[in-house]
């Protein structure tokens, strides 16, 4: 009994312990500590060679240390995908995240998407992070294609590390190629290129 209530004395000052509550660093460096997303399925039609935007959930960080990203990386990328970009957005200036999209969002909507690189994505200790990140991709041949998960590099208390992230997303790619989305006009701009009969 005495050894049993040592253990769990010690146990209990390893996790009150500064860095002991961020989960142990395996020797292939994985390590969870950005919450996974689990329970949401999602599932889309999209056309050839059009630009589809999927954005992660939302970063929270587990740990007692900032976390900045290094990579993303699209998990079982099938051939006929082209990855046209990986970014970070700011929540503050788009209002939202998303799950799916479509088009060349930073050319489409300037103002509302502003892309940093994602090496520029850092989720504060024990917070969500202001940032989400969208990948860019089209896909050439039609068929259906899962987007289950990505691989996130990342650098934490001067640690390298990786884990999964699961994204769960169908695309059902049809043809023929579509002109994709435009922006929606802003008035001023379509009545000062209208000018007055």
């Amino acid at each position: 009994m005495r050894r049993l209530l040592l253990y769990v004395a010690v146990a209990a000052l390893l996790a009150a312990a500064p860095g002991c509550s961020s989960p142990a660093l395996r020797r292939d460096g994985r390590r969870v500590v950005l919450a996974v997303q689990t329970g949401i399925t999602d599932g889309y039609t999209r056309n050839t060679d059009e630009v589809v935007d999927i954005g992660l959930s939302p970063l929270h960080n587990l740990t007692g240390h900032a976390v900045r990203l290094l990579s993303v990386q699209w998990v079982g990328q099938p051939a006929s995908a082209l990855i046209i970009s990986i970014y970070g957005s700011a929540y503050a200036v788009l209002g939202h995240g998303f799950i799916g999209a479509e088009g060349n969002l930073p050319v489409a909507c300037p103002r509302e998407y502003q892309p940093v690189p994602v090496t520029s994505v850092v989720t504060p200790p024990h917070r969500d992070s202001r940032w989400f990140v969208v990948i860019s991709f089209s896909i050439a041949t039609p068929g259906f294609y899962h987007f289950n998960r990505v691989k996130i590099r990342y650098v934490t208390d001067g640690l390298r590390g990786w884990q999964y992230q699961n994204l769960e997303t169908s695309y059902k790619v049809v043809n023929p190629p579509l002109p994709g989305p435009v922006p929606i006009p802003d008035p001023a701009s379509a009545a000062s290129s209208h000018p007055p009969a």
